[in-house]
């Protein structure tokens, strides 16, 4: 009689297609839908692991591109290093994703399918030893290893024989462009002293595609051996190899998980630069005009009075000069109507503090400004001179990363904006965001992404945050 559970353990370790199908209901409760790509990208991890396993010279490092959601941080982040052991029980794995938290979560994912009864079933050759049992630092029995880390968190204690990293970046990160270099750096100086043998070990980048320096852009730009595989969410002709064109569904790589409506939705949310990168994976260069013609203009006598408008503030960029031939003190009032933005003022100056706290005086407030090293002794000198001051996070690394992340809201059509403030905002010789980032003064440009920032879907955060709730459970809510 045929014994259904060891030939189930003995096709798991000869396919980690077959692996991955058979183990995914003990992390995932959702029932999965089994898309081409995900047979291709196990065929791929298996292939990489059984010639590692053999200590053989590696034929190539590898990078996968392809669009979020598509489970591919459960295939390569989570199921892999499970089924490596199988395969070979003393390999030690490094995974790297762009923070501390995302690394553990995946990390205590892979570890529960190996703590399973299915998987002990299976694989009883497999035990982690108890005294290296940690969230993100794991042992078995025979020195096999598996740890995972954030890219700038601390590595050390293991050399790797699979070096797998998932979204060394997320797109917050990657829309500035200091954060791609540093990013770079950190994978060429770091990861490349964390192998077993240079020889053998493989380096598997596995991400969405999100500046044109990114970690993708920087190691194709080196010419080593690497495989590139494309997988944007439409068929283009970024698609590599260049023959997996013909396996998408009526012109889309999974007309499931990101089908029409589901992209339609994603240019919405994302603006084009952010859907070219993220989805059709080819992220466009920097340097050029970011902000356009996008703010719906609405005469000034149709406009919304401010009781209607929730949320309604003024922003601030504060500069606390009056040279000219410095940053200025920027301020734009706005509110929603619904999930809609209206702009109700904009201007700026240069002025020091006394004349800048008369300015703001005379603004409406509440007045946000933004939360950063300085700003705390900032809102208590504002609000010790009659300013109700509110401390506001704005995302982004720089002033093009913030703008970047700003623009998909008015892209979309969702920013109004008094006809008689729009050719100022657009033209104005200093400081038209039409320039931007080309211009010399960015400090419109600037506040406009904080007040976007704020009102697109912070504006309930911020209300919470005044009465006290801790930052670190007011990142965790989603509004």
């Amino acid at each position: 009689m045929v014994n259904v559970e060891k030939l189930k353990a003995e096709l798991c370790k000869r396919s980690f297609y077959y692996f991955v199908q058979t183990f995914w209901d003990i992390i995932i409760a959702e029932k999965p839908i089994w898309n081409w790509h995900i047979e291709y990208l196990c065929n791929e991890a298996e292939q990489i692991i059984k010639r590692i396993a053999a200590r053989q010279n590696k034929l190539y490092d590898e990078i996968i591109n392809i669009p979020p959601g598509t489970s591919k941080s459960t295939i390569f982040t989570i199921m892999l290093p499970a089924w490596a052991w199988v395969i070979d029980p003393t390999l030690r794995i490094l995974t790297i994703s762009y923070s501390d938290m995302l690394a553990t979560e995946h990390a205590v994912k892979s570890r529960d399918i190996i703590r399973s009864d299915k998987y002990k079933n299976y694989f009883p050759y497999i035990e982690v030893k108890k005294d290296k049992d940690n969230k993100t630092n794991y042992e078995n029995t025979t020195n096999g290893q598996r740890m995972a880390a954030g890219l700038s968190g601390t590595i050390t204690g293991i050399h790797a024989h699979l070096i797998l990293i998932d979204d060394p970046l997320n797109p917050k990160q990657a829309a500035s462009e200091t954060e791609c270099t540093t990013a770079n750096m950190l994978i060429d100086s770091t990861l490349s002293t964390r192998k077993v043998d240079k020889q053998v070990t493989v380096t598997l980048l596995i991400m969405q595609r999100l500046s044109a320096n990114d970690p993708t852009a920087h190691l194709l730009s080196k010419q080593k051996n690497i495989k590139h595989i494309c997988l944007p969410a439409e068929v283009l002709d970024e698609v590599l190899p260049v023959e997996l064109k013909d396996k998408y569904i009526d012109g889309l790589l999974d007309p499931y998980r990101l089908n029409k409506t589901i992209l339609q939705e994603l240019r919405i949310d994302l603006g084009s630069a952010g859907y070219a990168g993220q989805v059709a994976q080819r992220p466009a260069q920097k340097g050029g005009n970011i902000w356009q013609k996008w703010f719906k203009e609405v005469p000034d006598h149709l406009f919304p009075p401010k009781s209607s408008l929730m949320y309604y503030g003024t922003d601030w960029d504060l500069a606390y000069t009056k040279d000219d031939t410095n940053a200025a003190s920027a301020y734009m009032s706005a509110g929603k109507l619904k999930q809609d933005i209206y702009i109700d003022d904009l201007g700026w100056d240069w002025l020091e503090f006394p004349a800048l706290i008369n300015l703001m005086k005379n603004k409406p407030s509440p007045h946000y400004i933004e939360a950063k090293a300085s700003g705390k002794s900032a809102k208590q000198t504002l609000v010790t001179h009659g300013i109700p001051a509110i401390e506001v996070k704005v995302e982004g690394g720089d002033k093009i990363a913030r703008a970047n992340m700003a623009t998909p809201v008015a892209e979309a059509g969702m920013v109004y904006i008094r006809q008689s403030l729009a050719d100022k905002l657009y033209h104005d010789p200093r400081q038209g965001i039409l320039l931007f980032p080309n211009s010399k003064y960015k400090d419109v440009a600037d506040v406009l992404a904080q007040c976007l920032q704020r009102l697109t879907n912070k504006s309930r955060k911020l209300i919470i945050s005044d009465v006290g709730l801790s930052s670190s459970l007011l990142d965790e809510l989603s509004f």
